[in-house]
């Protein structure tokens, strides 16, 4: 089952890190191989041509074919989800959006994270800049695999900016739940604590689409530097950026959209609500709703309530951790002291809502930022000595980026390998504290002003029987 999803996908990221961090453990190369400093040099130390083979390589063993994917039903998912958990009692559970500061908040609660989507890589050979072809080697597939799981839905996702180095080798699937299905009712039921919290991560995203059928659709570009329009209609950033790639095009000519739907990877479809709030009412569980525009913006929140988590245990909550797409380490954030900020990638509007933040708070000591690289210079993304220098800027010590070969970015390879060692050669070392409880999640949402952080999100609480 697990070959057939993709390792640096952001949900099984999420679910590997919250359950390796209950058993103990750091994240390790997104969980999925070894952390090491040197072969990180050593991949950091190839040519660039090299580098960029490196990454359509990993492509390849990324992906299944076509005929072991139409086997995979939405009970295989939720089989792997939870055999990668203990069997509690849990105090709650997130289910819903991914979001590296949901998945911070959710591992300092001692609870499980539950995705509502998943990516299922299917191999094939693309074009990155003709959309069409890649909508019709995907369509036949997909239309078999929604068939055969009426409890899912598939968005066809290609976005030839962000994702470009992947595409060559294989159609991004992803697919998101609309009914928690046996073995997550079953999860529920026999692991939660009695009274336990369920939190529901909404984020309200939604992206143009082409309708391919019921509960199937195609979407093109996805969140990051650009907007849907821009993807649509081009400009002379795009046009440079192709000619940059080599493509004998200066724009896309992506099918026509027909609707908005709920964004491929981090939009949360709310046809999953009735049957969580059903199970709710059945175990006398409450439900919660965490509402987000975009899935970065719980992170100023979830700073500020570490920051003053940490205060509370007599710590000084001198260091801030940035994070960007999946590269997210909650053990060593806690052993360190340490204050998570997640960014959903390395695009100007995430580098400006750190620097929001940064600028409306206490100062920190030491700002270590590290940056995912996806294996282009892609439309909007920001080069890592800009990073660099906002760090230097607003630390009051010391600032950088971490684990990161700027030379090597966005190309650089060994950045999961050398993120853990990068951590855990810092010098603080804490004792794990015990899970935060929900009485001091409501103290802290109670207390803090929603002012002090931009963008911060809506928390509310759902009836269980109604939803309402």
């Amino acid at each position: 089952m697990s070959r057939t999803l993709c390792d640096f996908d952001s949900s099984v990221a999420a679910v590997r890190a919250v359950s390796r961090f209950m058993r103990g453990r750091d994240f390790r190369a997104l969980g999925a191989g070894p952390a090491s400093s040197r072969l990180a040099a050593l991949a950091s130390a190839l040519p660039s041509a090299a580098q960029r083979r490196l990454f359509v390589t990993a492509g390849r063993f990324q992906s299944s074919r076509a005929s072991r994917v139409r086997g995979l039903t939405s009970e295989d998912l939720s089989s792997w989800t939870v055999g990668e958990y203990g069997p509690g009692p849990y105090p709650a559970v997130f289910i819903g959006s991914v979001s590296g500061a949901a998945v911070h908040l959710a591992a300092a609660m001692g609870a499980p994270v539950l995705p509502q989507t998943y990516l299922v890589p299917v191999r094939a050979r693309v074009d990155p800049d003709r959309p069409r072809d890649s909508l019709m080697a995907g369509l036949e597939p997909g239309r078999s695999m929604v068939a055969a799981n009426p409890d899912l839905s598939l968005c066809h996702m290609h976005d030839p900016s962000q994702d470009r180095a992947m595409l060559v080798r294989f159609l991004y699937f992803r697919f998101k739940r609309l009914r928690l299905g046996a073995v997550l009712e079953r999860f529920l039921d026999e692991r939660l604590a009695p009274g336990a919290t369920i939190f529901i991560v909404d984020c309200t995203l939604t992206w143009p689409v082409t309708v391919l059928g019921e509960r199937h659709s195609f979407q093109f570009g996805a969140l990051g530097g650009m907007s849907p329009d821009e993807y649509v209609t081009g400009s002379e950033r795009v046009a440079e950026h192709l000619a940059q790639q080599g493509s004998p095009v200066r724009r896309w000519d992506p099918p026509p959209a027909d609707e908005r739907r709920p964004e491929a990877e981090w939009g949360y479809d709310d046809t999953l609500t009735a049957d969580i709030t059903e199970v709710a009412a059945r175990r006398g569980y409450r439900v919660r709703r965490i509402t987000l525009e975009e899935p970065e913006h719980l992170s100023p929140t979830v700073a500020e309530l570490y920051r003053w988590w940490h205060h509370r245990r007599g710590l000084p909550a001198e260091r801030l951790l940035v994070e960007t797409y999946d590269q997210w380490e909650p053990h060593w954030t806690l052993r360190l002291g340490a204050v998570p900020f997640w960014l959903q990638f390395t695009a100007r509007s995430s580098l400006e809502l750190l620097e929001r933040y940064l600028g409306g708070v206490e100062p920190y000591r030491h700002i270590g930022i590290n940056l995912f690289s996806n294996g282009l210079r892609s439309v909007g993304q920001i080069p890592a000595a800009e990073w660099r220098e906002l760090a230097e800027r607003y630390a009051v010590e010391s600032g950088g980026t971490l684990g990161v070969d700027e030379r090597a970015y966005p190309w650089d390879f060994g950045a999961t390998m050398r993120h853990r060692p990068a951590l855990a050669a810092l010098p603080e070392r804490h004792p794990m504290p015990p899970p935060l409880r929900l009485d001091e999640l409501d103290e802290f949402l109670t207390h803090f002003p929603a002012t002090s952080v931009p963008l911060p999100p809506r928390v509310e609480s759902l009836h269980p029987a109604t939803g309402s």
